[in-house]
């Protein structure tokens, strides 16, 4: 597992623990073994995400796992909310319009990453990339010869169109 912990859902969750240690257990809704597979999973969403974005996952480092734990934390206690028939996923509108406690997650994790990429990048995480990730160009091919550019300025007409390219 990448990210999150049992005892960190178990701390947004307290009233779906154990009466005395507030932890999940084997005679809790959710059990221990739902809580660690939710974990897994959102994990695994997370990372497909944040690779998607070019980083090498998991992402280990000290200054960003905990924003990851409790990113991950707080989407599996949404999951333990759901199996208690409370929370978001049972709103009226949710329920109204049949959202999917999954493809929620899905898009929380892909605007996470997303707004989250250049301070990820920022404090060091590593993020490959690619010609893909920018604008490229060749002025010549594999031999060195010039090549004429694909587009030339003004070639579709309007402002700035002088003609020229």
């Amino acid at each position: 597992m990448s990210y999150g912990t049992e005892a960190g859902v178990a701390a947004l969750t307290k009233r779906y623990g154990d009466s005395t240690t507030h932890l999940f257990t084997t005679a809790t809704n959710p059990t221990l073994a739902t809580v660690t597979s939710w974990l897994a999973q959102i994990s695994s969403m997370v990372n497909v995400a944040l690779a998607s974005a070019g980083f090498t996952t998991p992402i280990t480092d000290a200054d960003l796992t905990p924003a990851l734990d409790g990113f991950v934390n707080a989407l599996t206690a949404d999951l333990a909310h759901a199996a208690n028939s409370t929370g978001r996923f049972f709103s009226d509108r949710a329920l109204e319009y049949g959202i999917s406690p999954i493809k929620a997650i899905s898009n929380d994790v892909r605007g996470w990453v997303e707004m989250m990429t250049p301070g990820l990048s920022a404090l060091g995480a590593v993020r490959e990339t690619s010609d893909a990730d920018r604008i490229a160009f060749r002025d010549g091919d594999e031999n060195g010869n010039a090549v004429n550019p694909m587009f030339t300025r003004g070639a579709f007409g309007g402002w700035g169109d002088t003609g020229e390219s």
